[in-house]
């Protein structure tokens, strides 16, 4: 079988149909459908259940609500394709996708990892924009170490892991799974799965429908955790980069931990918090000049720092 398509699923009731849908027509045999619900108290069940009448398509219900890691996490262990795709239950592909897909990793002969653009759209506006999450150069083979420089030496890693495809090989063999219990759990997946990679192929193929949807878990509610998770990300990353031995891309990796921790801080609001917070620690990481700066206001003062952030993106 080509691919697992993982669905983790929690009160989607509203877009769940339209992204199992795009998934059933595609009229494309060697794939399955894994869909993990994550004790839904909505109808998303019952509406998944509904697809079970086909043949590729597996439905897990979980016992207990142990969040998105752990749904992924469940996927990849029931999945049995080649390669993985995790689908967000409110997002949905475009048709014909999936043997597309599969002539790309065929020409390419089967990377570990392939990235792809995006069409974000807003639920609100029903604007629509096309994007890639990385910024290196299309249509492109490289090594996880090449791509990690390339990204990184531009200031970007896009962390998203929707937007690619992965080798199910690979990720079991380097026990590769979610983190359980973290926000934000794509910030440090992403980094281990690129620098374990012995090849990541960047394709300009668009096909996943990235929808920014109103009271979504990434948009609403307090972000105190939002952004403890991730200065503990930031520790954990600290971990893979001291295992780095190519100096100049432990010296980008170093900075991109550090930016990290300033937006936890940031979206957190965690200078309002007890939460100890190590104002120096981006100061000792930073390589860029223009991070340099930011890392200085940071060390002077949270408070300053969040302020000066939060205005600039209301502006």
């Amino acid at each position: 079988m080509f691919i697992s398509v993982v669905v983790p699923v929690y009160n989607v009731e509203k877009y769940l149909e339209k992204c199992l849908q795009s998934l059933i027509e595609q009229c494309y045999s060697d794939m399955e459908i894994v869909v993990v619900d994550d004790k839904s108290t909505d109808r998303s069940l019952c509406i998944a259940k509904k697809y079970e009448k086909y043949n590729n398509v597996k439905v897990i219900s979980k016992e207990k609500n142990t969040g998105l890691s752990d749904s992924r996490n469940v996927g990849i262990r029931e999945s049995r394709g080649q390669y993985i795709m995790f689908l967000d239950s409110d997002d949905y592909v475009e048709d014909g996708c999936i043997f597309k897909i599969q002539e790309i990793v065929k020409k390419e002969n089967e990377p570990d990892i392939v990235y792809f653009g995006y069409s974000e759209e807003y639920e609100s506006t029903n604007e629509k924009y096309i994007k890639y999450g990385y910024v290196s150069q299309k249509d492109k083979i490289y090594t996880g170490e090449e791509f990690a420089i390339a990204e990184l030496k531009q200031r970007n890693l896009y962390a998203a892991a929707c937007f690619g495809i992965y080798n199910r090989e690979f990720i079991v063999r380097n026990n590769l799974y979610f983190e359980s219990g973290l926000l934000h759990e794509d910030e440090l997946w992403t980094p281990q799965v690129i620098l374990r990679a012995n090849k990541v192929y960047t394709s300009d193929y668009v096909f996943y429908h990235y929808l920014r949807r109103n009271g979504s878990i990434t948009r609403s509610g307090n972000k105190t955790k939002h952004g403890q998770d991730m200065l503990c990300i930031c520790k954990k990353l600290d971990i893979l980069a001291n295992e780095i031995k190519n100096p100049e891309l432990k010296k980008y990796m170093d900075n991109h931990i550090a930016m990290l921790y300033m937006k936890g801080m940031t979206e957190g609001r965690l200078y309002q918090t007890n939460m100890e917070i190590d104002r120096f620690y981006p100061l000792r990481k930073v390589c860029f000049k223009k991070d340099r700066a930011k890392a200085i206001l940071f060390a002077f003062s949270l408070r300053l720092y969040y302020r000066i952030n939060i205005m600039k993106t209301q502006g």
